[in-house]
């Protein structure tokens, strides 16, 4: 098979499918040093499934990507590659190497935290995005860096030493075509590029199946957490039909269950925040009769269930009538336990109620999702512009009243992501934290392995997960020694002293 024009790619972390398991992704944000690379990369987020080099599976953000280019250029100028294939399937008519990111750096919430809290070594995400843009073949082609985190290389100092030839940020439905025709014809590009917004038909469908099967079916929010980026996106919905036809590529494609990807399930269509109700329905019961395996959500609201608490038992039931699944896993957002935060950096996030009715929110939306058999991971961002001791205070409150609740509670420390409207902020580190912050930390903690060793079972099954199960099961072993010190409100000892739970041994590949 020849070279394309155009190759995509990201690096091995974004590259697996986690043995189908969409929150063992998270993961790839853990520092390296806990676990070798052999056995990670081997067990826990083997390689994506591929033919003659090209990814069977890959990132919906690199699907629409490789739609768009091949659109524009034809199917055989583009092709979606493995970095473990990537000088294999280059060759002299490759001109353009395409790379997308969710966290390049590791800056993001939570790998930042993780990396400052456990100093054991850099964040597999960082480590293997710098191993790939090491490779020879990202020297001899154009390199163009994309996806959410493209803002975290975008400074040509860091381009240089990277070896990155243009930065793109944004969307890339509109803006894509030319700046690719433009490089491919030798004509100059600024090395920053941001993308035009694209309208919902200017989107095109998916061409291969997504890790995981996601589907995307609306962008951006417009609750306006400060805090956030989506929300700066103008919020569109994708037609059924659109999603449908999504939803039968992967299926089409070998994938077995499908992941609908919002930032809320139920404000599908809505009219800002009144919800459709009968568009919401409409959505989940086309999506079932394409008969998945199961059926996944990737980002619901806490007040959005709250509100519209009928709507949401009323999809459950249709969900689990039509597919053999037991439960359901879904990211939201708790944040803050204090009123006061939610009305100075979210207070659209409890709209339409107001912000000092957040906590009953959280405890009554919760424990309806677990009424209806779905597991959320929540997290709560410590080190908010303005947090005082009595702002923590009031999370820790809120997470005790959380004590009985399947939801796993991810405490994140706050960074100044730019394109949000705090980008001008200080992000937040362990040298900042209060001692009602390591005691919020370790309540967390204490929560989340209690949980955790139920979820464990239940969300990891066969033989397979095996290696997997034990990773965990020692991770959180290992965790429970720091719990203490942590609710007494002192640091725990020094992370950088733990070392691998596991011999070492030559790195496996596959």
């Amino acid at each position: 098979m020849s070279s394309p024009e155009i190759i995509l790619t990201a690096d091995e972390t974004m590259m697996s499918r986690y043995n189908g398991g969409i929150f063992v992704g998270f993961s790839t944000c853990m520092p390296s040093g806990l676990i070798p690379e052999w056995f990670y990369f081997r067990f826990i987020a083997p390689p994506v499934p591929r033919r003659d080099g090209r990814a069977l599976q890959c990132d919906f953000g690199l699907r629409i990507l490789e739609a768009v280019l091949k659109r524009e250029f034809g199917e055989s100028a583009v092709e979606v590659v493995h970095p473990r294939d990537l000088e294999r399937v280059a060759g002299e008519k490759t001109e353009i190497i395409g790379i997308t990111g969710h966290d390049y750096l590791g800056l993001n919430p939570p790998t930042s935290e993780f990396a400052d809290l456990c100093p054991t070594g850099e964040p597999l995400n960082r480590k293997k995005f710098l191993e790939l843009m090491s490779k020879r073949v990202m020297r001899e082609k154009t390199v163009i860096a994309g996806g959410k985190a493209a803002w975290q290389l975008a400074d040509e100092e860091i381009m240089r030493k990277l070896n990155i030839d243009y930065v793109f940020i944004g969307e890339a439905e509109l803006t894509a075509p030319e700046v690719f025709r433009r490089i491919l014809n030798g004509e100059e590009v600024p090395k920053i590029i941001y993308g035009e917004e694209a309208e919902v038909g200017d989107i095109p469908n998916i061409r291969g199946a997504t890790i995981h099967g996601l589907v995307e079916i609306a962008r951006g929010c417009g609750r306006g957490c400060r805090f956030c980026t989506p929300t700066m996106q103008k919020f569109r919905c994708k037609s059924v039909e659109h999603i449908l036809r999504d939803v039968s590529v992967n299926l089409q494609n070998g994938q077995r269950g499908i992941c609908l990807h919002s930032e809320d399930l139920l404000r599908y269509m809505a009219d800002g925040l009144k919800v459709n109700e009968e568009a919401v329905r409409r959505l989940i019961k086309e999506v079932v009769m394409l008969r998945p395996e199961k059926l996944g959500i990737s980002h619901i609201a806490l007040s959005t269930v709250y509100h519209n608490q009928e709507l949401f038992r009323e999809i459950s039931e249709i969900i689990y009538s039509n597919l053999e699944q037991s439960f359901i896993g879904v990211q939201t957002g708790i944040e803050t336990g204090s009123p006061r935060l939610m009305e100075m950096h979210m207070k659209g996030k409890c709209a339409p109620s107001p912000p000092d009715k957040w906590p009953e929110i959280v405890r009554e939306s919760i424990e309806i999702m677990n009424e209806c058999n779905w597991i959320p991971a929540a997290t709560i961002i410590n080190g908010l512009p303005g947090e005082t001791r009595e702002d923590v205070l009031k999370t820790i409150e809120l997470v005790e009243d959380l004590r009985d609740s399947r939801v796993l509670i991810v405490p994140m420390n706050f960074v100044s992501m730019k394109g949000s409207r705090l980008d001008k902020e200080n992000s937040f580190t362990k040298e900042k934290m209060l001692p009602e912050h390591w005691e919020l930390l370790g309540i967390c903690i204490e929560h989340d392995i209690r949980v955790g060793r139920e979820l464990v079972n239940l969300y990891l099954r066969g033989l397979r997960s095996y290696p997997v199960k034990l990773v965990f099961r020692y991770l959180m072993k290992g965790a429970e020694k720091y719990i203490e010190r942590m609710k007494r409100g002192e640091p725990p000892v020094d992370y950088s002293k733990m070392k691998s739970i596991f011999p070492s041994r030559k790195e496996s590949r596959a």
